[in-house]
């Protein structure tokens, strides 16, 4: 360990010196007015800002109406001066974020110009322009009792909640969560299939936050959702740094009711920045680091077996910052991590043999910007970024026929016996490339106001390379149940470490083999889905009470699959418009409404799926072989899950089943029993191409200010999505002949005439600062979320919907009925207070207090049924066997409510060394102060007792189905909310 230590040290250092150095760095604006005593326009007045955070200084002058504008500044606190001959001076502190623009108005005095006057200061954590959108800075963050990421500071913002009851994928404004579009220093920083955060950042690193929920510039687009904006540090004219050690134990957190023995062992996270400079104001650099071994333990689903895991993780960042003058600046940066870690599972595992031994997921980030100022109303900008993460390298199963054959369970989806993937296989690449360039103009017209207004042109490209086997042998077997004692638990095969499973054909859900042949592996190639956009944006301040967002954003694709093929070739235009009507004409009280359109990039996962590039088919057969472990005694007559894979198989291959594609025979026996048969590029196909879904957004609020002392805005927030992505299965899409037989056509496209997902959301954001040591926050979300159609899994990410495939099969009110979406987190509340205690010249002592409080995820009684033998088949060749019936009426059961008191104290002391202020900081943290406990992931398992005819009967609970004896219920440590937990952070800043 102190090896590994010193040596993460001297890279960082090293990497001044030898890292190639490119990246680009988001920025604000501060715009404003400034006007005389009678509020009259005073043009001439020179607007100079100052900060840490710029090389040099940064200067304009106002326009005949009063009006300035200084882009491209850097995130940070600005002294900002205004003087003009004549005329008293003032100076005021302004917060500027990165990415959003900043309201500065002001007015002088007639007076003598040496005097100067102190404007009162502006700290713009909540947007005042028609986005809606909430920065917290790092040490803000700092200060909370929370993980200092990027999801944390993303969900102290209204408007943000979890996907379901089963996922912590963040949910903004009702948008699924792989619609939401995330960055750091400009760069996209999600997955490319389930469009997940990836953690590209260090956090000692992180400068500030910024979530946008509604009323979203045309700059942004390739969402449905919010953006979320992260900048990292950058340098200065002075030698700063940080050295932080986290510490963390298992051991340090309470039981819940299911946990088993912790483990004692103290984890530790050691985080270290340096920043400074090789020519002051004019070449600044950064570096950051973070290394990360840390030890825990995990449960398996159900069983409850615990089981050690580790996790070996080093980050890297290097930042550089030219500025020949003040009006061009180059920011490059390059990130690096390596990633390494044991036992990894995927989905509901029941067993040991299920994990994965070692599995690495290394990335890299490299990007370049370069921003100019040409002249006060011209302005470029240009960036280039680059992202390429490597997926899963070693994770998965075996390349053999038994040690890789992944057993489930058909009743609960519980996985056992081999790991989900193959562990053997060509490792999988997801990467994006991106390219902008942009332009503003600030423009004035007399009386008719200023216009700022910015045009560009974005193109972002999702490359994913793969051959997505799901086992290490192709193939999955479905079992109907598990071998139980009299108690109900499952029984372990000692001589085997997994469970018996068992194989009993005359059940109305019977098993299953399932082969996910990989076809066509040679035409593979990476995939290329390109999003080409063109946008202009007018922000238009037309007089003091009046003020408009004109802007339009045109965005194309161009959708090029694993195979070589266009899939998509599409293209939308999207309005954003909004007015500002301030009461007073001086920002104390603003109403404001906004309408928008936001259209998602493509989604890699859904559009390749029809590629017959290396993609996986599935040929699914109902097994009629032997039943196994029916009414089997453990210890006498059950047979193992390996003896159990051999019976299947010869079964299998005694009906003309083989395990090579060159030998499939559409006439051999075996097809009698098939109820799947998807061929990529054959069974389902994509004609005409597909497009991206939307969002309509309508928006109702105002701003209010608190005095001085702080600020409060509500949002009233209506959205209505259209062109989701769907499969259609009709008698008029017509067969193919594959290998295996005549199988019906699916067609892939944007099929919605079925499909409904509303949003409605009031979201209200407050602060403020009653003295000088308390500051007080609220985000408050109350929204309902509706629909029949969810859009995601927690596994798969992207699905389609399937509302218009086989019709005949299905109905409305019991396949797919309007209700209550597992994202409808009612109320989402966070509140939050930091007190100064101390503050002296040497030490300080703060104390935060954050109240939490979510309302449950909806969650429905449903399972799968199958209705074939209750349709006159009117000439289908492979009618769906499987089809999703809802008990319950949708989102009729609710996970329970969630409230938990963190708390957080931070105390620093201050000395002085060689001339340099130190500190030394230690921060103790504890969450969930009073243990509260809450089921936050309950059972919803359903189990189908006897047919019936879904047409024609209603099914009775206790006759034709009944819940799972634990429905409702925690089956696992993980199910219920994090108990109470100690850690804390002790370093050194400079």
């Amino acid at each position: 360990m102190q090896v590994r230590r010193i040596a993460f040290c001297l890279v960082m250092v090293s990497w001044l010196l030898a890292t190639p150095l490119m990246a680009q760095n988001p920025t604000g604006t501060l715009t404003g007015r400034v006007t005389d005593e009678s509020g009259g326009a005073l043009p001439g007045v020179t607007v100079t800002a100052t900060s840490p955070a710029l090389q040099g200084t940064r200067s304009t002058t106002t326009r005949e109406s009063g009006d300035y504008k200084l882009p491209f500044l850097p995130s940070g606190t600005y002294r900002v001066m205004y003087e003009l001959e004549g005329f008293t001076s003032g100076q005021r502190e302004v917060k500027v974020s990165a990415a959003q623009t900043t309201i500065s108005d002001v007015s002088l005095n007639v007076g003598a110009i040496t005097e100067t006057i102190e404007i009162t200061s502006q700290q713009a954590a909540i947007s005042e322009t028609t986005t809606s959108s909430a920065t917290v800075t790092a040490e803000e963050l700092d200060a909370l009792p929370v993980l200092r990421d990027l999801s944390n500071a993303m969900r102290l913002a209204p408007g943000v909640t979890n996907s379901s009851f089963r996922s912590s994928a963040p949910v903004i404004a009702g948008a699924p969560s792989f619609e939401n579009l995330f960055m750091v220093n400009g760069v996209v920083i999600q997955d490319n299939v389930r469009n997940t955060i990836l953690n590209l950042f260090i956090e000692d690193a992180i400068q500030e936050t910024t979530t946008s929920v509604s009323g979203i510039s045309a700059e942004y687009g390739r969402f449905t959702g919010g953006v979320v904006n992260a900048v990292t540090k950058s340098g200065g004219n002075r030698l700063d740094g940080s050295l932080r050690v986290n510490f963390t134990n298992e051991d340090w957190e309470a039981r819940t009711p299911l946990s088993d023995e912790r483990v004692d062992n103290v984890n530790e996270v050691l985080e270290g920045t340096l920043g400074g400079f090789l020519l002051k104001d004019h070449l600044w650099y950064f570096l950051a680091g973070r290394d990360r071994e840390v030890s825990d333990s995990a449960q398996t689903d159900i069983t409850n077996i615990t089981y050690p895991t580790t996790d070996a993780e080093e980050r890297y960042e290097a930042k550089l910052t030219v500025s020949p003058n003040e009006s061009h600046s180059v920011i490059g940066s390059y990130l690096e991590i390596d990633l390494v870690r044991t036992n990894t599972d995927f989905g509901r595992i029941l067993d040991l043999r299920s994990l994965n031994a070692n599995r690495g997921d290394p990335q890299e980030v490299k990007s370049f910007n370069y921003t100019g100022i040409l002249s006060e109303s011209f302005f470029i900008e240009g960036q280039y970024s680059e992202r390429d993460f490597t997926i899963g390298v070693g994770s998965g199963g075996p390349r053999d026929l038994i040690e890789g054959t992944l057993i489930r369970n058909r009743n609960n989806s519980n996985r056992f016996w081999a790991a989900t993937f193959c562990g053997e296989c060509p490792d999988e690449e997801r990467n994006n490339v991106n390219y902008l360039a942009k332009g503003s103009y600030f423009l004035t017209t007399g009386n008719a106001g200023t216009h700022d207004i910015v045009f560009g042109y974005d193109t972002f490209e999702d490359i994913r390379s793969v051959i997505n086997r799901q086992t290490g042998s192709d193939f999955t077997v479905y079992a109907t149940g598990m071998v139980e004692d009299a108690a109900g638990n499952l029984v372990l095969d000692p001589a085997t470490g997994s469970y018996y499973p068992v194989f009993d054909s005359s059940l109305s859900r019977e098993p299953w083999v399932r082969w996910f042949a990989v076809f066509n592996e040679d035409l593979a190639r990476p995939t290329s889905f390109n999003t080409n956009s063109f946008y202009v944006n007018d922000n238009w301040q037309l007089n003091d009470k009046w003020s408009f967002n004109v802007g339009f954003r045109y965005d194309e694709n161009d959708g090029i699959d694993s195979a070589g093929v266009t899939v998509s070739d599409d293209s939308k235009f999207s309005p954003r418009l909004g007015a500002n009507y301030d009461v007073k004409g001086d920002g104390d009280l603003v109403f404001r409404a906004t309408y928008g359109t936001y259209v998602a990039g493509l989604a890699n996962a859904v559009a390749d799926d029809a590629s017959p590039g290396g993609a996986i088919g599935s040929l699914r057969y109902d097994y009629a072989g032997p039943p196994i472990n029916v009414g089997c005694t453990p210890g006498i007559d059950c047979v193992s899950a390996d003896e159990a894979l051999r019976i299947i198989f010869d079964w299998y291959e005694s009906q003309g089943g083989v395990f090579d594609l060159a030998n499939l025979d559409p006439n051999a026996p075996i097809t009698a029993y098939q109820n799947q048969n998807d061929v990529p590029g054959a069974t389902l196909q994509i004609v005409g191409g597909i497009k991206s879904p939307s969002v309509d957004e309508l928006t109702f609020g105002f701003t209010k200010r608190l005095g001085n002392k702080g600020l409060a805005r509500v949002d009233a927030i209506f959205r209505e999505w259209e062109d989701f992505y769907g499969d259609r299965t009709t008698l008029e899409t017509g067969t193919v002949d594959t290998t295996t037989g005549p199988a019906d056509v699916t067609l892939l496209g944007n099929f919605n005439n079925n499909v409904e997902r509303e949003y409605r959301g009031l979201i209200t954001s407050l602060r403020y600062r009653p003295t000088d040591r308390l500051r007080l926050n609220l985000s408050y979300t109350l929204s309902e979320l509706e629909g029949n159609f969810i859009g995601e899994t927690t596994n798969s990410g992207p699905v389609s919907a399937t509302t218009e495939s086989y019709p005949e099969y299905r109905e409305a009110r019991w396949n797919y009925p309007n209700g209550n979406l597992p994202a409808d987190q009612r109320h989402t509340v966070r509140a939050w207070a930091v007190y100064d205690l101390i503050r002296s010249d040497r030490h300080s002592l703060n104390i935060s207090w954050l109240e939490n409080y979510f309302s449950g995820n909806p969650y429905s009684a449903d399972d799968t049924i199958d209705p074939r033998d209750f349709v006159n088949n009117p000439g289908y060749e492979d009618p769906p066997s499987s089809v999703t019936y809802f008990f319950s009426p949708r989102g009729a059961f609710t996970s329970d409510n969630v409230h938990r008191t963190d708390l957080s104290l931070n105390y620093t002391f201050s000395f002085n060394v060689g001339g340099r202020e130190l500190e030394i900081f230690v921060q103790p943290e504890v969450l969930n102060l009073f243990n509260e406990d809450a089921i936050i992931d309950p059972d919803d398992n359903v189990n189908v007792l006897a047919d019936f005819n879904p047409f024609t009967e209603t099914p009775v609970e206790g006759t034709h189905w009944e819940k799972d004896s634990d429905f409702g219920n925690a089956i696992n440590e993980n199910d219920f909310q994090t108990p109470r937990l100690f850690r804390f952070s002790v370093g050194i800043r400079f």
